[in-house]
Protein backbone atom coordinates (compact mmCIF):
# COMPACT_ATOMS: atom_id res chain seq x y z
CA UNK A 1 0.00 0.00 0.00
CA UNK A 2 1.44 3.26 -1.36
CA UNK A 3 1.47 6.03 1.75
CA UNK A 4 1.56 9.82 1.56
CA UNK A 5 5.20 11.70 2.38
CA UNK A 6 3.11 13.12 5.23
CA UNK A 7 1.86 10.01 6.79
CA UNK A 8 5.34 8.52 6.81
CA UNK A 9 6.90 11.12 8.17
CA UNK A 10 3.90 11.10 11.25
CA UNK A 11 4.60 7.44 11.44
CA UNK A 12 8.26 8.42 12.14
CA UNK A 13 6.94 10.97 15.05
CA UNK A 14 8.39 13.70 13.08
CA UNK A 15 7.72 17.29 12.83
CA UNK A 16 8.33 19.17 9.56
CA UNK A 17 11.28 20.82 11.06
CA UNK A 18 13.09 17.83 12.01
CA UNK A 19 12.39 15.53 9.25
CA UNK A 20 13.50 19.29 7.03
CA UNK A 21 16.50 18.59 9.43
CA UNK A 22 17.82 15.37 8.61
CA UNK A 23 17.20 15.64 4.89
CA UNK A 24 19.33 18.94 4.96
CA UNK A 25 16.33 20.99 3.16
CA UNK A 26 13.93 24.01 4.61
CA UNK A 27 10.70 22.94 6.59
CA UNK A 28 8.86 24.59 3.36
CA UNK A 29 10.36 22.27 0.86
CA UNK A 30 9.21 19.72 3.52
CA UNK A 31 5.78 21.23 3.30
CA UNK A 32 5.58 21.53 -0.77
CA UNK A 33 6.19 17.90 -1.04
CA UNK A 34 3.41 16.95 1.44
CA UNK A 35 1.00 18.88 -0.38
CA UNK A 36 2.28 18.13 -3.81
CA UNK A 37 3.30 21.88 -4.88
CA UNK A 38 7.11 20.29 -5.49
CA UNK A 39 8.80 17.46 -5.42
CA UNK A 40 11.54 15.23 -3.73
CA UNK A 41 14.75 14.38 -7.03
CA UNK A 42 15.81 10.88 -6.95
CA UNK A 43 18.43 11.22 -4.42
CA UNK A 44 15.60 13.06 -2.07
CA UNK A 45 13.36 9.89 -1.96
CA UNK A 46 16.25 7.87 -1.51
CA UNK A 47 17.06 9.85 1.55
CA UNK A 48 13.61 9.98 2.57
CA UNK A 49 13.11 6.50 2.58
CA UNK A 50 16.28 5.96 4.98
CA UNK A 51 15.09 8.31 7.08
CA UNK A 52 10.97 7.69 7.11
CA UNK A 53 12.15 4.28 7.08
CA UNK A 54 10.19 2.81 4.07
CA UNK A 55 10.96 1.82 0.58
CA UNK A 56 10.94 3.96 -2.76
CA UNK A 57 7.51 1.50 -3.46
CA UNK A 58 5.55 2.81 -0.26
CA UNK A 59 5.29 6.38 -1.10
CA UNK A 60 2.94 7.64 -2.85
CA UNK A 61 3.33 10.25 -5.72
CA UNK A 62 1.15 11.39 -8.11
CA UNK A 63 1.17 9.39 -11.52
CA UNK A 64 2.17 12.90 -13.14
CA UNK A 65 5.58 12.56 -12.04
CA UNK A 66 5.71 9.05 -14.50
CA UNK A 67 4.01 10.70 -17.71
CA UNK A 68 6.05 12.53 -20.38
CA UNK A 69 4.97 14.91 -22.55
Amino acid sequence: MKISLKALRVNQNMTQEEAAKALNVTARTIQNWEDYRTFPTGIQLVRICSVYKCGLDDIFLPEVLGKTE
